[in-house]
């Protein structure tokens, strides 16, 4: 794997991304949309005070500059270019050197609570001209590319959920992505679990489910079983996927907006596979699936199994035979 760097102008990082040259949907990258005002704020005041800025580490592919790492970064840039969101009321001011009568001179701005077409011309011109160090990536494979991301994230607080991904094959991490960024899960889950790596965790534990038989016992979601089933058994389950898609367009269509507790998602999912794979009528399930969400409250033979210690198998498999034993008649 080589590597070679170059500093990039936020001028010429907002024409490429305009142009469809950038991309942050590689798939070893959570979305962007992640960070706090505060935290994009002083991004944007480090970039104007002079403070060093982490590289942005990318992999050109077919021309698409790809984000590995950074894609918070590079997209809080862009978006504030694009005059998306103001600074925070109490991003602290900031001093550029300017000419004025002849003379260099330190001059003070004032950026709080500001969108980018409000900010001074010099200090618009400025953030304009600040870089970010564009680290690409060639002549690799992917799995060194895991590596690397693995090895970047090693001192950060990313959750085990979000770095299981460096256990999957490729095929495996294609299935997860673009079965977690289905319309349908927009549909069930939250931006928090988006950030945390929930929205992966519950497409793999709908494989696991999809995959349990009278050989494999795969219902145990505890973090340990869950990274057994992804190193040894997940490449098994990649021809459940396009039946799993079906079902997930299905309910696409059947819910315009739907909630459904985090912890029983898995199963509606896996219900919706089971009733593609038999031929059986899918209206049926969306009546049970409106009846469930009505009288959950009151289902104390179905909440025994969400009380407590919801990730252990004895709990996953009492929800699991709950939904199988429905469905088995609808």
């Amino acid at each position: 794997m080589k590597t070679a760097s170059k500093e990039r102008t936020l001028q010429w990082i907002c024409n490429q991304y305009k142009k469809g040259n950038i991309s942050f949907s590689h798939k070893l990258q959570r979305p962007i949309g992640q960070w706090s005002p505060k935290m994009k704020s002083l991004l944007i005041h480090s970039l104007l005070s002079g403070f060093p800025v982490n590289p942005i580490y990318i992999v050109d592919e077919n021309g698409t500059l790809y984000t590995l790492d950074g894609s918070q970064r590079t997209s809080t840039c862009i978006n504030y270019i694009n005059n998306e969101f103001a600074l925070s009321k109490d991003t602290p001011n900031i001093f550029l050197q300017v000419t004025e009568n002849g003379e260099s001179i330190s001059k003070e701005y004032e950026i709080a609570g500001k969108k980018f077409k409000k900010l001074d011309e010099e200090v618009q011109s400025t953030l304009l001209a600040c870089s970010l160090e564009f680290c690409t990536l060639s002549e690799y494979t992917d799995d060194e590319v895991k590596e690397m991301f693995r090895r970047q994230n090693t001192s950060k607080p990313l959750s085990g959920k979000l770095l299981r991904i460096v256990h999957e094959s490729d095929q495996f991490s294609d299935a997860v992505y673009s079965l977690a960024n289905h319309p349908f899960m927009e549909k069930l889950v939250t931006p928090t679990h988006r950030k945390n790596g929930t929205d992966r965790d519950l497409i793999i534990q709908t494989l696991m489910l999809i995959c349990t038989n009278n050989e494999n016992e795969f219902t145990s979601f505890r973090n340990k079983d869950i990274d057994v089933f992804v190193q040894d058994y997940a490449d098994a389950s990649l021809e459940k996927v396009n039946t799993l898609t079906e079902a997930m367009d299905s309910f696409n269509e059947s819910f315009d907006e739907i909630k459904v507790p985090v912890t029983s998602i898995p199963m509606v999912l896996y219900s919706g596979y089971r009733v593609k794979k038999d031929k059986k009528s899918f209206s049926n399930l969306v009546e049970l699936v409106n009846e469930f969400l009505n009288g959950y409250d009151s289902n104390e033979e179905y909440k025994q199994y969400v009380q407590s210690g919801t990730s252990a198998q004895e709990n996953v498999r009492g929800r699991l035979d709950w939904w199988r034993e429905r469905i088995r008649t609808a």
